[in-house]
């Protein structure tokens, strides 16, 4: 019993070591730099700091470029490496507001698809994560993975063809799947209460905004509620299509069980057949 209170507290110890020095944005000693004449040889000591992983040198050397030739090619990708300083010191909150006004001062530049690429970096990097000794991260504050979401998806509305669209498309995917998640969370939340109202929003949420991610469990949760709030009609209707695509499926035989329980007297608007998709993985909607 000991060791595990001994270990448990090692870990918050360990956790909170570690959120201090990924998310600190105090103040922090300036580091002593020594200065050249021209914007080229400042920018290139900075270069040289920036890949050695001296990124409070490399800010230092950056930002004189930037006050003292302004109208320099240099300052321009001082700009740019700035946040990327910011950004590999995982100090997501700057390097975001930094790319964002790299892309206002130069907004024809070649590398404002990088840098708007990068900002969605920023908040999917914020996205709470899964601790053991922890809550399940998709139980948490999504504030992050919506914004990271709006700034993917502009991202990949400008330059759907860029190098990075691709890890952008992942990243989205991703961020959807986590909101699913808390969706789903809400979602079997309200049904365990008996609040069968919340239930039925979360599943139409679920269904309207996830499709694909867990269809098949919102189809049953939302024909349940609707029996349970005498809409029969509408609780057909979706007990029909969830036997209709998973006739197999994991709610099956418990939504037959459902139907039966329907007064014959309801009758579901008629809808087109759909082929039966397949019940493994993501595209059939089946819970993992």
């Amino acid at each position: 019993m000991h060791r595990h209170c001994f270990l448990f507290a090692l870990s918050l110890s360990w956790l909170g070591s570690t959120i201090g020095a990924g998310c600190s944005s105090g103040p922090e000693e300036r580091p002593r730099v020594s200065y050249r004449v021209s914007a080229k040889e400042n920018y290139i000591k900075g270069k040289k700091a920036f890949d050695d992983e001296d990124y409070l040198e490399a800010i230092e050397y950056f930002k004189f470029v930037k006050n003292k030739f302004p109208y320099s090619a240099y300052a321009t990708q001082s700009d740019l490496l700035i946040a990327d300083c910011h950004y590999a010191r995982e100090h997501f909150l700057e390097a975001a507001d930094a790319y964002a006004d790299f892309i206002k001062l130069h907004p024809r530049h070649e590398k404002v698809a990088y840098a708007m690429y990068r900002i969605g970096l920023c908040f999917f990097e914020r996205i709470p994560e899964d601790w053991w000794f922890a809550p399940p991260a998709y139980e948490l504050d999504q504030r992050e993975t919506d914004r990271a979401i709006v700034e993917l998806e502009r991202y990949l509305a400008r330059f759907p063809e860029h190098e990075n669209a691709a890890d952008a498309r992942t990243k989205l995917e991703r961020c959807k799947r986590r909101n699913a998640e808390k969706v789903r969370y809400i979602m079997e939340f309200n049904r365990k209460g008996d609040h069968f109202q919340g239930a039925l929003w979360r599943a139409e949420q679920l269904l309207a905004l996830y499709p694909g991610s867990f269809d098949q469990q919102a189809l049953f949760y939302k024909a349940e509620a609707l029996v349970a709030l005498d809409r029969h009609a509408e609780a057909l209707e979706a007990v029909t299509e969830l036997l209709s695509r998973f006739p197999t499926g994991r709610y099956a035989e418990d939504a037959r069980e459902l139907k039966r329980r329907i007064p014959q007297t309801a009758k579901a608007p008629k809808r087109p057949e759909q082929a039966p998709q397949p019940q493994a993985g993501k595209a059939s909607g089946a819970p993992p």
